[in-house]
């Protein structure tokens, strides 16, 4: 049964604007040792108390996350609200335990290459939207918290085999016995990632010429794939060939995160099919969930393979189906607030089709520019995209110029 995260006071609309935001343009909470403490991450577990009944928090490897996260179900289990530990590892395998269980929220501690970050999702294992944002930084704010007595304090429960249950699903996505593939890395991610690969029948083996091989970020979320003849190609590329088979196999509606590139759009019109662009689209979250690829990169590395194998096709040639497209990304340093920064840059663009999804996808002369902030920087990171390199390396100048201008002019 779903439950209302809201089931307390739902008429509150709490008024946060004269506390800084805890939520960056992330939808998580980031920064070094000195922003994300102890003290805070107690203070979220009492937080959560306020605004859910069933609560799952997770912690990548690594000893800060887990100090962060006992503090977390410390304040969390003294607020009286059920708290449900989980050993997931990383931020894929998280968002598959709030999906299967339907946590009302599931707080996830992650450490992102010396920075670290706090994020927040829903039971789709999807960022929280904004609405809950604001309730969570009007509750934290507040000067004092109700404490529970040591009789009401809830013990937390915990699940077990988060990563080996994440491989289990994403091998379920399709079978392929003894297709040869290979995986390249060693985090978390990537060995649930030849768990899973291994469970639906693949040969994983070393990596060599004529063999399609895989790389999986540390969250396990975004895929890059090496082809037969040794190409690689990144995330943007991956979800495009994964958006072709996807409609090509005769499904009508697709679910793409915000950063997605617009070439998902022209592949879906082909085939009389629709994109739908999560924080853009009503519908598009339950969808997401539903879908066999995107939703994390060990069931689109599975699904691609069972397609490889059932169709005979190649990398390769499959790549050459494509409509013709470039990705080029560049970070431009900003030294003031990249949130502002972000929404003076989106509303100074007019007579243009733009969308503000916590990232600004731009249609511009020639193609398209998204823009969005760097995780782990005081940066935005700006990515071109059109028919050619040369058209979308101009509009990822032209738009790394307007973003320095705004960033000195709210300077002065």
């Amino acid at each position: 049964m779903r439950t209302d995260i809201f089931h307390r006071k739902p008429d509150l609309s709490p008024d946060t604007l004269a506390y800084p935001p805890l939520f960056n343009e992330l939808n998580a909470i980031s920064g070094g040792l000195s922003e994300i403490t102890p003290e805070l991450a107690m203070e979220l577990g009492y937080t959560v108390g306020e605004i859910a009944e069933r609560v799952a928090v997770g912690y990548s490897d690594h000893s800060v996350c887990k100090l962060l996260a006992n503090a977390f179900i410390a304040g969390a289990g003294s607020s009286g609200v059920q708290i449900t530990e989980t050993d997931a590892g990383f931020f894929a395998a998280a968002a598959y335990i709030a999906r299967t269980f339907l946590f009302n929220l599931t707080v996830f501690f992650e450490n992102d290459g010396g920075r670290f970050r706090v994020r927040m999702i829903d039971k789709y294992g999807l960022p929280i939207e904004r609405e809950l944002q604001r309730k969570i930084e009007f509750y934290a704010h507040r000067a004092s918290f109700p404490r529970a007595g040591a009789a009401d304090t809830l013990m937390p429960k915990s699940i077990t085999g988060a990563r080996e249950a994440f491989s289990l699903s994403a091998s379920k996505k399709g079978k392929f016995d003894g297709f040869a593939v290979s995986v390249i890395g060693k985090s978390a991610a990537t060995e649930s990632l030849r768990r899973a690969l291994s469970a639906s029948g693949a040969r994983v083996i070393p990596p060599k010429h004529g063999v399609v091989a895989f790389s999986v970020t540390d969250d396990g979320e975004k895929l890059c794939i090496r082809d037969e003849d040794e190409r690689w190609y990144d995330d943007g590329h991956t979800m495009a060939l994964l958006s072709l088979i996807h409609f090509s196999s005769g499904e009508q509606e697709l679910a793409v995160p915000p950063s997605a590139p617009s070439v998902t759009e022209q592949i879906a019109a082909e085939f009389d099919g629709r994109i739908l662009r999560i924080g853009r689209d009503s519908g598009a979250r339950e969808i997401f969930v539903s879908q066999n690829v995107l939703t994390d990169a060990a069931s689109s590395a599975v699904f691609l393979c069972a397609f490889l194998l059932q169709t005979g096709d190649d990398v390769r040639r499959l790549m050459r189906q494509l409509p013709p497209f470039t990705l080029v990304s560049r970070e431009v340093t900003v030294s003031g607030d990249r949130r502002e920064v972000l929404s003076q840059l989106a509303d100074g663009i007019c007579g243009t089709h733009k969308e503000n999804m916590g990232e600004l996808r731009v249609c511009a002369d020639g193609g398209w520019v998204n823009i969005s902030p760097s995780r782990s920087k005081s940066a935005l990171r700006v990515t071109g995209e059109s028919i050619n390199e040369e058209i979308a390396s101009e509009l990822c100048d032209l738009y790394i110029e307007r973003a320095r201008a705004v960033d000195k002019t709210s300077h002065k």
